[in-house]
């Protein structure tokens, strides 16, 4: 546990995570991007739902709207680059499993 504790601490005290966190903070505060947010969260739900071509239209125009937003491509780069950390941590553990369960086979 204690190891998780260290790679948890790693990750929360990179560069990339804290400013996804101010990032994100900053978001919250620009209701502008917030209904824009929600109007794409909005219109994936619908394409997932019908697959319709004039959904997935106006999906990607606010798409577009979105990532002319600086915040928010900075923002979605530095999630990535989180994301990636976690991804990376997930696949040694689930490599760690493997070999542990395949020795005791």
């Amino acid at each position: 546990m204690e190891e998780l504790n260290k790679i948890i601490e790693y990750i929360t005290n990179t560069e990339e995570y804290k400013n996804t966190i101010k990032l994100k903070d900053q978001m919250n505060n620009n209701s502008e991007l917030i209904n824009l947010v929600e109007e794409v969260k909005k219109l994936q739900k619908e394409y997932i739902k019908t697959n319709r071509d004039d959904i997935k239209k106006k999906l990607d125009e606010k798409v577009s709207s979105l990532e002319e937003y600086p915040i928010y491509k900075s923002y979605n780069d530095n999630l990535e680059k989180v994301n990636q950390m976690i991804s990376y941590v997930n696949d040694e553990l689930n490599d760690y499993f493997e070999r542990i369960v395949n020795e005791s086979n």
